[in-house]
């Protein structure tokens, strides 16, 4: 044997070891649309004399000096004050609103540009497919939440709501305004509005078609 040798065999193995070591991997693309969302979603407070009372939305439109936040229009109180809790905090106030009672949709516009909005939607599927969303407990904390879809119920009517259809995912009271995507992409297919009557488990929903035909119109 070849003493000479010995000395270098501490740095080959060390070399062999760092050059077998797999790369460390990216974020994964649900773990993007998580971001996505998350970045998105707002929480909206909505200021009386003497209550107050929360809704979630999703800025849904920017541009360089305002952005739109859309939520349910049913969030909206004759002589109240809007606020906007933005991803990082800053909370923001409307400074106009639009309404579209028809479908329950309603824009708060607040000064605020070039923010991340979630624009990409797609008609609501059938199922199966794997909903991503926010759901706020009884006006608490936004929390992003997973539902596998097997079917949307579109047997089910909401008498109050027309154009709702029902979608096996948990709501509260709260979570009025909530963006539902789809998790194998991305995309918006609809928001929330509330739930079946005693059943928090069924939720009733907006489908994105009929948010951006609404919006479309002059």
């Amino acid at each position: 044997m070849d003493v000479r040798l010995l000395p270098r065999l501490p740095l080959l193995l060390c070399a062999c070891v760092v050059l077998a070591a797999p790369a460390s991997a990216g974020p994964s693309a649900a773990e993007l649309i998580r971001q996505q969302l998350w970045q998105a979603a707002v929480r909206i407070e909505i200021d009386l004399p003497t209550t107050r009372a929360r809704c979630t939305g999703w800025i849904g439109y920017t541009e360089p000096g305002r952005s739109a936040a859309y939520t349910a229009a049913h969030c909206y109180r004759e002589g109240a004050q809007y606020r906007v809790t933005l991803e990082n905090g800053d909370l923001v106030a409307a400074s106009n609103l639009t309404r579209w009672p028809g479908i329950d949709l309603m824009a708060l516009w607040i000064p605020r540009g070039n923010l991340r909005a979630l624009r990409a939607w797609k008609p609501l599927p059938d199922g199966p497919f794997r909903a991503l969303y926010v759901l706020s407990k009884m006006g608490g904390p936004l929390i992003l939440t997973e539902a596998l879809v097997q079917r949307v119920y579109r047997e089910i009517r909401f008498d109050d709501h027309p154009t709702a259809v029902a979608v096996p995912a948990y709501s509260q009271p709260g979570t009025s305004g909530a963006p539902i995507v789809d998790l194998a992409d991305g995309m918006l297919i609809g928001m929330v509005i509330g739930y079946a009557s005693e059943r928090p488990e069924v939720a009733a929903v907006i489908p994105a078609e009929r948010i951006y035909e609404t919006l479309a119109k002059p």
